[in-house]
């Protein structure tokens, strides 16, 4: 299995830093993270049939968080204490966060332009009319590999998930989803459109 090894602060570099600054201290928080220690890792699969598997470590440097964005670390451990107004948010946010990092690691050089409110996908790469370029995200605090597919692609009750949300829609020309779940660290990058 193949290894990716990613340290948080380069999404600073890699990804426009006003989009970067909110989800950082949310992926720390969420994965229990306190800055400088042993690495993150997460279990990726990346594609549908069959996927691909590879190890996604996540390392950061406190001093090179705290630099590009002051407080960086004391939001890490408000968000970690729940005493923040976005306690209910994280994992959304952290998502969000790991979605960026999917990005930089699998599509180096792609980079997000905006979050979008309240239609998919959730980043977008490129917000032409009528040809939307853009990732869908989710998180799941637990479920693994079961719970990101029922994001995917639904239930019996629920049909269509994420993927049928992205394919049925004409303005999006290109979507990709980024799911993610913390316990056990796993996730699921696919492409699904077109």
């Amino acid at each position: 299995m193949a290894e990716q090894r990613y340290a948080l602060e380069r999404l600073y570099e890699d990804q426009e830093p006003d989009l970067v600054t909110d989800t950082i201290p949310a992926v720390l928080a969420w994965l229990g993270a306190t800055g400088e220690g042993p690495a993150l890792s997460f279990s990726v699969r990346i594609g549908a049939k069959p996927p691909k598997e590879e190890t996604l470590r996540l390392d950061c440097d406190e001093r090179a968080l705290e630099s590009r964005c002051n407080g960086t670390l004391d939001r890490v451990r408000r968000m970690q204490s729940r005493q923040t107004a976005d306690r209910e948010h994280i994992t959304e946010l952290a998502a969000y966060g790991l979605a960026l990092v999917g990005l930089s690691v699998w599509m180096p050089g792609r980079r997000a332009i905006t979050f979008r409110e309240g239609l998919p996908p959730d980043i977008l790469l490129d917000d032409t009319d009528g040809a939307l370029r853009g990732v869908e995200v989710a998180g799941r605090s637990s479920g693994g590999h079961g719970a990101l597919r029922f994001v995917l692609e639904g239930t019996k009750d629920k049909p269509g998930g994420k993927r049928g949300q992205l394919v049925e829609r004409s303005d999006i020309a290109e979507a990709h989803v980024s799911l993610w779940c913390a316990a056990p660290r796993v996730s699921l990058l696919v492409q699904v459109k077109p």
